[in-house]
């Protein structure tokens, strides 16, 4: 039997299978039969991607030759999220590019090569636009884009005050200061809808971690951070609490009086999962922290340094009595919750289960909403 009399269901499952994005376009042009059956294949396609990842919702793959873009968003009329990395990559027209984000009703983000600099000059024709990554903005941005509820910026060469100004509907922020940007902190407008932050800070770039954590305050809704900055000296106001912050990881190269880390933890009284990665820490810190942080229930320090066999059994022994339960994990070797491999796209608006055990440098762009 020739392949192309198999029954349509046949040649759907064989559709099923095909990741790479120039294929599928190869199909199309086969014949009818195949133009109207790998419909039922496309319309599945919710993300475009420069690799390729076994899900019937994703196409990828590496375009080393132009190919016609136009027509993608009749073939993948519910497509959610476009990397441009490879369509850039395989010198499509920019033109085309522009005429596929125009076109597609159905996109919510796009994803920029991290060497791009955004201008924004197709950005404010797209209303149903909600999620952006890129490597920096213009500085002379201009209007305020209310829909964006999730930016990813690699090497950001704005202030978070203008960030904030200009994204002030977002939900999820994650950014790399540009070394070199020094910024003399000012109050920031207040991101009331803001649930997620993620900031890493290279070294040199502001003394201290002081304005990743005033900055916070002016996020009354945040439920999720993970910090990185190189430098142990911490200065922040006492006087305001975050009490819906659950989760924080914070990532740091120093260490850190015990002191400086109570004040800190005082500052989140609901904290329920913690993460202290590369921290120089001793037994007591933990016995503090336990005391400090009443709802507690997760405590993970196993790329710190410093705490014993002591510490954990001191965990164990206070929740007997106490009735509290708090998992402990200080071995490289211990069991952790499982974790997939690093994606670009997960699907849910889940900081524990995207984000919380995975590095700064391995965090998704998006956390897409479409299965919550």
């Amino acid at each position: 039997m020739l392949i192309n009399e198999l029954p349509d269901d046949c040649l759907l499952t064989i559709f099923d299978y095909i990741q790479d994005l120039e294929d599928l376009i190869n199909c199309f042009k086969v014949c009818e039969k195949w133009c109207n059956v790998i419909v039922g294949r496309t319309r599945r396609v919710k993300y475009l991607f420069d690799q390729t990842y076994y899900s019937p919702d994703c196409v990828g793959g590496y375009v080393d030759q132009p190919i016609d873009v136009t027509c993608l968003s009749k073939w993948f009329p519910n497509l959610r999220t476009v990397d441009l990395f490879f369509l850039l990559h395989g010198k499509v027209p920019i033109e085309d590019i522009v005429k596929l984000i125009r076109d597609s009703e159905s996109l919510k983000g796009i994803i920029f090569p991290f060497n791009y600099y955004l201008d924004f000059e197709l950005i404010p024709e797209i209303a149903s636009l909600e999620m952006l990554s890129t490597g920096s903005i213009s500085i002379n941005i201009s209007g305020i884009y209310e829909n964006v509820k999730q930016l990813h910026l690699d090497m950001s060469n704005l202030y978070l005050c203008e960030l904030a100004h200009y994204f002030p509907n977002l939900e999820r922020l994650h950014f790399y200061m540009k070394p070199g940007l020094s910024e003399p902190y000012s109050n920031a407008p207040v991101l009331a809808n803001l649930k997620i932050i993620e900031m890493g800070m290279s070294h040199g770039y502001w003394e201290d971690g002081r304005c990743s954590f005033v900055f916070m305050d002016s996020c009354p809704a945040l439920q999720s951070a993970h910090i990185r900055f190189n430098n142990s000296s911490v200065e922040v106001n006492f006087s305001v609490k975050l009490v819906n912050l659950q989760d924080l990881v914070i990532e740091i190269h120093h260490s850190i009086e015990l002191n400086d880390l109570r004040r800190l933890m005082s500052k989140y009284p609901n904290l329920k999962h913690l993460a202290l990665r590369n921290f120089s820490l001793k037994d007591e810190h933990i016995k503090q922290l336990i005391l400090i942080l009443p709802k507690l229930t997760l405590l993970d320090i196993r790329k710190s340094y410093g705490v014993t066999q002591e510490a954990a059994d001191h965990v164990r022994d206070y929740c007997k009595r106490y009735g509290r339960s708090i998992k402990i994990y200080f071995k490289k070797d211990d069991e952790q919750l499982e974790t997939d491999w690093p994606e670009k796209i997960c699907r849910g608006f889940d900081f524990m289960r995207h984000c919380f055990f995975n590095s700064f440098d391995d965090l998704p762009y998006f956390l897409d909403p479409i299965d919550d």
